[in-house]
């Protein structure tokens, strides 16, 4: 093998432009791979980052260091991309703003299976001038043998001229599967169930969606009225239907709910509500899954190929067992089962917990006449929600980037090596947010950095576990006294209130506990039982591979899938990666057995 040739220095005055620079270390890249040149991992910096998904194997894998790196390219001939090249287009290569030294692009590439994008960031160094790669990404975007009905490959929705024994467009449809078997059942109508019917809808795959609610949305329409997602809008936009430009900056969760029904009314999504799973395997003969549902009192036995689990990350609501529960007068609730404020005006409500449920109650109580206090039982890592928007959703608000581009830059890193990140960003946030997180230790209020000083990088990444809020109004009120503020744990319920260690008593008529759900994991076990359950494992926990277990990837049981995520914006992005491989399943293109590639 020969060395690979890293990207030259310039000469001072050197009329080579950025999109040269990219070219010449793409190209070097290229190169490198075809050849199986064990050196290209010097094309990256010592700490470079590469992130595989779909591109290069039919898995999702990443490395980080110049060993790592070498090995992850390593990659048979099979999944080897045939060209990569900058993306065309003005805005396809930048310069970071106030850094001459760092440039990114983004690309694009062929492999056997279809085409896909990427991101590079390259940076220069100090010494020589040489271009080293920081971070690449590279994901598929599109199969060949599945290709997506959309823009331009749009259906026409009707042939123009005479055509014989026509089909009207709602008589070619089949949402009650009577013609055929669908090929994905999936388990549940949330945005992440939804938006996987979607993208296998757009690339011809019948797919039936199944929903325990009445309604499609109601999983949101049930909660307290003043719920309201706290991500930015930007972020929360669903595949093919983006939210109009008349949408609230923060959607209610009503209007949330609505949207979700209209969405699988207007893409055409076979989804049958009151709809329960009474039981499911996989049956080795056919190759399929026998699911036994009831559906509005009639029972139906229905084979698919391939069984999703998008029931979310969260399962059946915590709530500990407290003495004195039945002595207890008022009424004691999880925070899943709170309705709003409207029957606790005037009366006295105790919050057991400090993440964003017992935050966003607290605060519902308190702006509507009610006497609330919350009981903090450990420290919580505070930022403002527009602080949160500007630190951990750069990419999206940003105005740089459409929605395609700022996910793909945000899965550049691997979702293990994000915990590494927070050290900074608690120190941004912290100088951000001085004024209110003075305000909140003046108040008593105990604030936390989080594992290692991580924050919420820490926590949801690293503990896989919540101790965060972002503050949408709470804070203030706890700053001036509205919401009162308690520390300890619960020891049980008297009749007419809260037993706190150390013998202290608070009276109240509601006790609401913001303290959390069971894993998603308990799902499954529900569904499938205990041998699947276990061989599953902590599916939706980032493993020592920096990856997710088992999400949108394959889960070591056959022909299984989680389609799980953390908001909409991982979920818009997954389900597209995920249904690409189930189209890759059908089309023989990607293996159904691990074992067999």
């Amino acid at each position: 093998m020969t060395d690979v040739a890293i990207a030259p220095a310039r000469e001072p005055g050197s009329t080579t432009t950025p999109r040269m620079i990219v070219d010449e270390w793409v190209g070097q890249f290229t190169n490198a791979l075809s050849s199986q040149n064990v050196a290209a991992a010097e094309l990256f910096l010592p700490d470079g980052v590469i992130r595989d998904l779909l591109a290069l194997s039919w898995d999702f894998r990443n490395a980080i260091g110049h060993q790592e790196i070498s090995a992850i390219l390593a990659v048979p001939a099979a999944h080897r991309p045939t060209s990569i090249q900058v993306r065309p287009g003005n805005a396809s290569v930048l310069v970071e703003e106030g850094n001459p030294g760092t440039i990114s692009a983004f690309l694009q590439f062929r492999n056997s299976a279809g085409n896909g994008f990427g991101h590079v960031r390259l940076v220069q160094q100090n010494d020589d001038g040489t271009w080293l790669a920081a971070s690449l990404v590279l994901a598929l975007d599109a199969v060949d043998s599945h290709p997506e009905c959309h823009l331009d490959a749009r259906p026409s929705g009707k042939t123009h001229g005479p055509v014989r024994n026509r089909t009207g467009w709602q008589e070619g449809l089949d949402p009650e599967f009577t013609r055929q078997e669908p090929d994905v059942v999936i388990l549940g109508a949330g945005h992440n169930g939804l938006m996987l019917a979607a993208r296998l809808g757009a690339l011809g795959i019948p797919a039936l969606v199944l929903e325990p609610n009445q309604r499609v949305g109601d999983n949101w329409r049930k909660r307290y009225s003043s719920l309201a997602l706290h991500t930015p809008l930007a972020s929360d936009h669903l595949p093919y239907l983006p939210f109009p430009s008349t949408w609230p900056r923060f959607t209610p969760k009503d209007k949330l709910g609505d949207f979700l029904e209209s969405y699988a009314k207007l893409l055409d999504l076979a989804v049958w509500t009151a709809t329960t799973v009474e039981g499911a395997e996989f049956d080795e003969s056919s190759r399929r899954w026998i699911v036994d549902i009831k559906r509005q009192g009639k029972r139906r036995r229905i084979n698919p190929r391939h069984l999703v689990f998008a029931t979310g990350m969260n399962a059946a609501p915590n709530i500990p067992e407290v003495p004195g529960r039945s002595d207890f007068q008022g009424t004691v609730m999880h925070a899943v089962d709170y309705k709003g404020h409207a029957e606790w005006r005037g009366k006295r409500a105790v919050v057991v917990g400090s993440g964003v449920s017992g935050h966003d109650i607290a605060q519902d109580l308190a702006e509507h006449g009610v006497d609330v206090t919350m009981i903090q039982r450990s420290g919580t890592f505070v930022m403002n929600t527009s602080t949160f928007h500007k630190v951990m959703h750069a990419n999206h608000v940003s105005g740089k980037y459409s929605t395609e581009e700022a996910d793909l830059l945000n899965a550049s890193t691997p979702f293990g090596a994000l915990p590494a990140h927070g050290p900074k960003h608690v120190e941004l946030i912290k100088a951000m947010d001085r004024e209110l997180l003075d305000g909140l230790v003046e108040a008593g209020f105990e604030l936390s950095d989080g594992p290692d000083g991580q924050g919420v990088l820490g926590l949801i990444f690293g503990l896989n576990g919540t101790g965060y809020y972002y503050n949408a109004g709470a804070s203030e009120l706890i700053i001036d006294g509205t919401i009162k503020l308690r520390h300890g744990s619960v020891e049980g319920l008297t009749p007419n209130g809260v037993l706190l260690d150390g013998d202290r008593t608070l009276d109240a008529d509601l006790v609401v506990f913001a303290t959390g759900y069971q894993g998603a994991p308990s799902v499954v076990r529900q569904v499938l039982g205990d041998d699947i359950a276990d061989r599953v494992g902590e599916f939706a926990k980032v493993g020592a591979d920096r990856e997710y277990g088992r999400l949108w990837r394959r889960t070591g049981v056959e022909q299984l899938w989680f389609m799980v995520s953390l908001g909409i914006g991982d979920g818009r992005f997954y389900s597209k990666l995920l249904a690409l491989q189930l189209a890759a399943m059908e089309a023989g293109t990607m293996p159904y057995a691990e074992q067999e590639q």
